[in-house]
């Protein structure tokens, strides 16, 4: 909330990429095009006034008296539009001022000060109410100013006058919403994204905003309101003027069905254009927001929805981001977390599927021990000890992670790891039995490696035992683990140490022998005690 109101991210490499000169360019097209509306529909009404003056065109004796008088009319157009349109650009200069203020700081290098900063996000959020204020008050003065004059210098009559005021302060109304959306929606692709970089416009104290509900009654009322407003006035003003001996029921009802088709295409085109500023400004901030939730869909955390606006949409873009984060931060702590722990006990601690008070399990467990490790210790610096360990460990983890099973810990140069939890499957023996297999094979391309670097090379010993395990949380109330307990854990350690006495790398128990479904070269052993264990047990040696 802080940085909407003392900050942005705006610096002088920025301002390259901002331009006030579109909002002048709205505010005096908004306005010409009310006045051509203005200057289409009185040539359209058929009042004295306006008959008059085709009556004068036809009188023209010759083409060219009537092209110059066509020329004049359109010079009088254009002059108008220029004339109306000035104040008009005046009137957003003045509106612009705490922005270009802001933006001047910047370019002289100069750090602004925190009421310049909230001023200028103030106004530029405020800017496209201001217009309205301002534009509709234009229209309802200066078509009056004009019509008057008229009036009073006999150009033309009262009920005219008061016909063609009133009838271009309700196309103003028109021009002024066109202007308001279109200042709203180049304010949010130019501007704001650099003013409020974080989103948050709804914090910014002093904005205002206008609701969906309202963008769309607003719509409703200037699209049905205007165009009947005119007609009404109009047809009233003509049925005071008619005079019957003069003036046939034909000849009134085409002039009036003329007037009418005229209007009608006149605000199907102006409503229809306001009707898809609305929705643009409904529909693109809800369409960003569907993108998003598709790279969401995707594992894509790092976009941020922009949020342009302080409306419901603005709320909801600002409600998406924390919601991305959340999601990115857990996805960041979920990476994080299984670079210490295996997926598979990270997602089962994380849906908080491991009972608290441990459960039975049967598994195959397996010891692995990397040998004459402290002489390796003692001959090699502590880089090449950790880069050396480094290498073993991954290629073990990889030949267990690929065949399905979950390292438990790296105990100094050992490895305990188990098949068959905490994700249950049937031939835990034989993924076990694969994964030392796999082993054996990467010590082998590792060796081969570090002897053609000229550096000693590793033997390890393998113990795989199966049975039934208490699988659960270990450790403290402050400070849990992941961990088995049980004979089945301390037998295959045992049977690890075994692999020492018989020179073999791979021994495994009677107990996984009988569980394996595929075919393996083994080789059996005498029986044997092992310490803690009363009956004897038979070891198969892995070929």
């Amino acid at each position: 909330m802080g940085d909407n109101k003392t900050s942005t991210s705006l610096d002088r490499s920025d301002l390259s990429d901002i331009s006030l000169r579109g909002f002048y360019v709205i505010s005096a097209t908004a306005t010409a095009l009310g006045v051509v509306i203005v200057f289409v529909l009185n040539l359209a009404t058929p009042l004295e006034f306006t008959q008059a003056r085709f009556a004068e065109l036809s009188m023209e004796k010759g083409t060219a008296p009537l092209v110059f008088a066509i020329i004049m009319r359109l010079f009088f157009l254009c002059a108008m539009i220029v004339a109306v349109s000035i104040p008009s650009v005046l009137a957003m200069h003045e509106m612009l001022r705490p922005i270009r203020k802001f933006l001047g700081r910047l370019k002289m290098g100069k750090k602004p000060q925190a009421s310049l900063v909230n001023r200028a996000k103030r106004r530029l959020i405020n800017l496209p109410f201001i217009a309205i204020a301002v534009n509709v008050g234009m229209w309802f003065f200066i078509p009056a100013l004009v019509f008057l004059y008229a009036y009073l210098t006999a150009l033309m009559d009262l009920k005219t006058a008061m016909v063609f005021s009133v009838r271009a302060s309700m196309v103003g109304l028109i021009a002024t919403s066109i202007a308001f959306y279109r200042i709203e929606s180049y304010s949010r692709r130019k501007v704001i994204p650099h003013f409020f970089p974080n989103g948050r416009l709804a914090e910014l104290q002093g904005a205002a905003n206008l609701s969906i509900s309202r963008r769309i009654r607003m719509f409703f009322r200037f699209g049905s309101l205007v165009p009947g407003t005119v007609l009404l006035v109009t047809l009233l003003t003509i049925q005071w003027e008619l005079d019957p001996t003069v003036t046939s029921v034909d000849e009134f009802g085409r002039d009036i069905i003329l007037f009418t088709v005229v209007l009608s295409a006149v605000f199907f085109l102006t409503t229809g254009a306001l009707n898809r500023l609305v929705a643009r400004s409904i529909v693109e901030p809800l369409n960003e927001m569907l993108r998003h939730v598709d790279m969401l869909g995707r594992g894509d955390f790092s976009p941020r929805i922009r949020v342009v606006s302080n409306d419901e949409i603005g709320v909801l873009g600002d409600a998406g981001n924390r919601m991305i984060r959340g999601l990115a931060d857990r996805q960041t702590i979920r990476t994080a977390f299984g670079k210490y722990v295996t997926p598979e006990i990270r997602d089962e601690i994380l849906s908080g599927r491991i009972p608290l008070r441990g459960e039975r399990r049967e598994a195959t467990v397996m010891f692995v021990d990397l040998r004459n490790f402290t002489p390796f210790v003692e001959n090699n610096s502590p880089e090449e000890v950790i880069t050396g360990m480094r290498a073993y460990f991954t290629g073990m983890h990889q030949a267990i992670r690929r065949n399905r099973g979950v390292v438990l810990q790296f105990v100094g140069d050992g490895i305990e790891a188990a098949f068959g939890v905490p994700v249950p499957f049937e031939d835990h023996a034989d993924a076990a039995m694969r994964a030392a297999l796999a082993m054996r094979r990467a010590l082998d391309e590792l060796n081969a490696k570090r002897s053609t670097q000229g550096k000693s090379t590793f033997a390890h010993g393998v113990g795989i035992h199966s049975g039934s395990v208490l699988a659960g949380n270990s450790g403290s109330e402050d400070q849990s683990a992941y961990a088995l307990i049980g004979s089945t854990v301390n037998l295959a350690s045992r049977i690890e140490g075994a692999t020492k006495e018989l020179g073999c790398d791979i021994l495994a128990s009677r107990d996984t022998v009988r569980m394996l479904k595929g075919s393996y070269q083994m080789e059996e052993q005498p029986s044997r005690f092992f310490k803690g264990y009363s009956k004897p047990v038979v070891l198969y040696r892995i070929s």
